[in-house]
């Protein structure tokens, strides 16, 4: 496992190396190297609020970890390469082990003409924490705000399984080009995968192994200072390992759960001055799956906005429309789509508010809570800068997942298979709530010293996803420019 695991990542590091060795000697590059060493205590508790899923020490953590970062970056008169290693050797006092994670991340920019630009990257991780490549106080996004398609996105694992040790590798090639001076072509292709450390098959206490194909392709056009468009497409290839656990009767064939996704949008902005403009988007979906054990489905949403600067540290979007959902051989689902963005900066503080309402779809969360879901998403971030050594963080979210054709263990818990003829029936629904705060002290120049709660509340249907996570992290990192050249 550890050697396809060090090939897959050379093979797949290598061309963006070799892109930005292709700038030549002969150009001039500015090349920083920074490196920073910390360590750190990570205490987690996690209570299930049935005694039946209350396993010895299950989701708990006591571990103290150790390692270094090193993060590079050249800049060439054509393109930027950045390379970021964090190895981590942690020990945890509750499994009395001995692991070292890793984190790695590539990526080169370069303009392959004035009009023609191209990125590669790579990302590779070895952890057990779901939530390793994310920070506890990352801002959310509006959803809609922009009109225009971004590409395939990270996909987020099931924090149910946090402590399975898991390693992922992301691999992307990306490009633009700009056909007129208002028109702007682009697409891409990323190569995701999945695998358990133990090389495990798949089942309710690991994650369900896939690989990942995406495409996507966008066109955006300025028509004149007041209207400009956007169209995208994008698809993508999913391919498990094997077929999750099934029903001793049920054919493999029938429960296999490779799957396709398409998607397309088309968005109109009205630009009315340099503080508003007016976002109008259609957006559909769908999911095809190749076995007979989940029900294809689809998705269309409608949706017009407002984005408005009221100064330059206010900024308000909002809007929404009215969604479609439907799941094959049942009636369709009419409902809405809904978003709200607001952001505001002062000298030594700043606080978002991010909510919205929509259907997606969530294949690759790694286990069999997938298909489409109906979502709603409340966030909010404060940070305040109270000295200029001294930081504190804020955090709150509080989200709902209903999904719309449960499957596995899920549909078991909402009693079998009953009679449903619309969509939206018979659905798994989930609540989370999580509230952080943290606090930051930087001193004797280089160093770094910070300490952060969080608080976890997941309410679910079954045993293994009514639980509330305590999670206190003390950190301390020294960080200097190590060369400059």
């Amino acid at each position: 496992m550890q050697r396809a695991r060090r090939s897959l990542l050379l093979a797949l590091c290598w061309p963006c190396l070799a892109l930005a060795g292709g700038a030549g000697p002969a150009l001039a590059r500015e090349t920083t190297v920074t490196g920073s060493a910390g360590t750190g205590y990570d205490f987690r508790e996690r209570t299930y609020d049935r005694q039946a899923a209350d396993k010895e020490n299950e989701g708990d953590v006591q571990k103290i970890s150790i390692g270094p970062d090193i993060t590079v970056v050249s800049k060439g008169v054509y393109d930027t390469l950045n390379l970021r290693y964090s190895p981590k050797l942690n020990y945890d006092f509750v499994d009395d082990e001995n692991e070292v994670d890793h984190q790695l991340s590539v990526g080169n920019e370069r303009l392959l003409t004035s009009r023609w630009s191209l990125t590669l990257s790579d990302d590779f991780l070895y952890s057990d924490d779901p939530e390793a490549s994310s920070s506890f106080f990352s801002d959310g996004s509006a959803s809609g705000s922009t009109g225009q398609d971004q590409g395939p996105s990270r996909d987020a694992l099931s924090r149910d399984l946090s402590g399975r040790q898991y390693w992922t590798n992301t691999a992307g090639v990306r490009t633009s080009y700009a056909l007129l001076e208002t028109t702007r072509i682009g697409g891409g292709y990323s190569y995701a995968v999945l695998r358990n450390e133990e090389g495990g098959a798949s089942g309710s206490d690991s994650y369900d192994e896939y690989d990942k194909h995406s495409f996507f392709a966008n066109l955006t056009h300025g028509f004149n200072q007041h209207w400009r468009s956007s169209v995208g497409a994008n698809y993508t290839r999913g391919l498990y390992d094997e077929p999750p656990p099934t029903a001793a009767n049920q054919p493999a064939a029938a429960a296999n759960p490779d799957l396709d996704e398409y998607g397309a949008s088309l968005g109109v902005d009205y630009v009315r001055s340099v503080r508003d403009f007016f976002p109008a988007k259609y957006v559909v979906s769908e999911t095809q799956y190749d076995g007979e054990s989940r029900r294809d489905s689809q998705s269309h949403e409608w949706s017009v906005g407002w984005d408005h600067a009221f100064d330059a540290q206010t900024r308000l979007a909002l809007g929404g429309g009215p969604s479609y959902a439907k799941i094959q051989g049942l009636e369709g689902q009419w409902g809405y789509n809904a978003y709200l963005s607001f952001m505001k900066q002062y000298e030594h503080a700043s606080y978002s508010l991010q909510a919205d309402k929509r259907y997606e779809t969530q294949n690759f969360s790694g286990t069999e809570e997938s298909g489409l879901t109906d979502t709603y998403n409340v966030r909010a971030n404060m940070t305040v800068q109270a000295t200029q050594a001294l930081g504190f963080d804020f955090f709150g979210r509080y989200s709902w997942e209903s999904e719309m054709d449960p499957q596995g263990e899920y549909l078991d818990a909402l009693g079998g298979v009953p009679s449903t003829t619309a969509t939206g029936d018979l659905t798994y629904d989930t609540d989370v709530y999580e509230l952080g705060i943290g606090m930051r002290y930087s001193f004797a120049r280089w160093y770094t010293a910070g300490v952060k709660y969080t608080y976890y509340v997941s309410d679910g249907q079954l045993d293994t996803d009514q639980y509330t996570d305590h999670q206190v992290l003390f950190t301390l990192s020294a960080t200097k420019e190590l060369w400059h050249w």
